[in-house]
């Protein structure tokens, strides 16, 4: 089985896809605003960030 290392659609977001979908994320646009998938690639893109930022070791890859 092939996994994926990250959503396909993270590379597609410009700067006013993330506002947008962070704004669906805190509530302050109805989750009209943004579809499960955009969702989910918003996630894929925090984790990677949170995650690499509460690295204590360079080259050390932190699994979900």
């Amino acid at each position: 089985m092939k996994f994926m290392k990250y959503h396909p659609l993270r590379n597609t977001f410009n700067k006013d896809d993330l506002i947008r979908l962070q704004d669906v994320i805190d509530k302050k646009t109805s989750e009209d605003h943004a579809t499960i998938e955009e969702l989910n690639a918003a996630h894929d893109i925090f984790y990677d960030a949170i995650a690499g930022s509460l690295q204590t070791h360079l080259g050390i890859t932190t699994l979900q």
